[in-house]
């Protein structure tokens, strides 16, 4: 009996001695304050798009469609709206929040050929040099096609911002019918 009481002592003890030592701590990456200045490359993705009116929604955009966009990001911070807006709208954001590894900002934009307004909320976190966001856009047109949309967005920096002058060219054939918005190249694939 002495035997088998020396083995549950020792067991015992290699049990409190195991508990007793600290877990590692893990070094996470440093929280950026501001996301670097730059051309980025989003990739976007439909998860659901729905009418809101029983209509058939007025965006060119189906449940599951991909494609990607250029855009800048100055070099305080501030993202050019065209990142996150659907092909051909014009937008402008209000109440941005970039800071301290989060982002927030809230989009009215304008759709050549509708009255009315459509909304986007963009919430997410980047890092230095690339950012994850969810897009919920939701439409107050004047007539029918009223719709509830939410993509999730993947950006990364890809290089420098075009001069002005090749933005300003850009936005020129986006005007005359070319492929390119006023934020840069977006292209919409159908879902596979």
């Amino acid at each position: 009996m002495t035997l088998r009481r020396l083995i549950i002592a020792a067991g015992a003890a290699i049990l409190v001695s195991a508990c007793s030592e600290e877990a590692p701590v893990r070094q996470d990456e440093a929280t950026p304050t501001a996301l670097q200045g730059g051309q980025y490359e989003a990739s976007w993705k439909v998860a659901s798009v729905r009418s809101v009116d029983k209509t058939t929604p007025a965006t060119n955009l189906k449940q599951d469609a991909t494609g990607t966009t250029l855009a800048c990001i100055a070099a305080d911070g501030t993202i050019d709206p065209a990142l996150f807006a659907e092909d051909g709208d014009s937008c402008t954001a209000k109440n941005p929040y970039v800071r301290n590894g989060r982002i927030g900002l809230d989009l009215t934009c304008k759709r050549e050929g509708t009255s009315g307004e459509v909304r986007q909320s963009v919430s997410g976190s980047f890092k230095a040099d690339t950012l994850d966001a969810e897009v919920s856009t939701t439409t107050y047109l004047s007539g029918p096609g009223d719709y509830a949309m939410t993509r999730t967005i993947t950006a990364k920096r890809v290089g420098e911002c075009p001069p002005a002058s090749e933005a300003a060219n850009a936005a020129e054939a986006a005007a005359d019918g070319g492929s390119e918005g006023v934020g840069g190249v977006t292209q919409n694939k159908a879902p596979s």
